[in-house]
């Protein structure tokens, strides 16, 4: 070991530190984060519990995983591994297996690995049924449903008190002003 430097108390020999591969070459106690180039918000690689979490493309934004709070960036149709899952460009709305859907593409969210199309978030396999859109929350009516009207995720606010052909409304008028609540049919 002559000419590797010091050795300290728990026997590391310090070196240089490389960022993302899960050792402490400087023998500082940690891992050392390779920053993140892209300013996506997803270091290029550092480790959190023991587990290495990366950036699959550091040196693009529109690639990233799931981190934290930040959900993984939306697969598109680009031939890139958009959300760092390993797999390319399976999102429905890319592949043939989904194709038969249509305009109605929004019944599912993925191609599976054996080549059928389904909603990832919904019990069993395959698409939801017609009429409904595969939502975080599963199959459901965007068109009725209160917590996800005209869009997954859109949730009508106490100013209205239903959903009603994809829109919040306060019985069978438009939605409350932002003064007052809806409640039983009227603002």
């Amino acid at each position: 070991m002559a000419g590797d430097g010091p050795v300290g108390p728990d026997g590391c020999v310090p070196r240089i530190e490389i960022c993302g591969n899960r050792r402490d070459e400087n023998c500082d106690g940690r891992e050392t984060s390779c920053g993140d180039n892209d300013r996506d918000g997803v270091e290029a690689c550092r480790r959190e519990d023991e587990i290495p979490r990366c950036d699959c493309d550091d040196a693009r934004s529109d690639v990233r995983p799931a981190f934290g709070e930040f959900p993984p960036a939306m697969e598109r149709c680009d031939g890139v591994d958009n959300d760092c899952n390993g797999r390319v460009d399976e999102a429905a709305a890319c592949c043939e297996a989904c194709a038969f859907l249509g305009a109605e593409r929004a019944r599912a969210d993925v191609c599976t690995e054996a080549g059928g199309c389904d909603c990832s978030t919904a019990a069993g396999d395959g698409p939801c049924p017609s009429g409904q859109t595969c939502c975080p929350s599963g199959c459901v009516d965007v068109r009725s449903d209160f917590r996800n009207c005209g869009a997954c995720g859109a949730a009508c606010t106490t100013q209205a008190d239903r959903c009603v052909d994809g829109n919040c409304r306060c019985g069978s008028g438009p939605p409350c002003d932002f003064v007052h609540e809806c409640r039983a049919g009227s603002c």
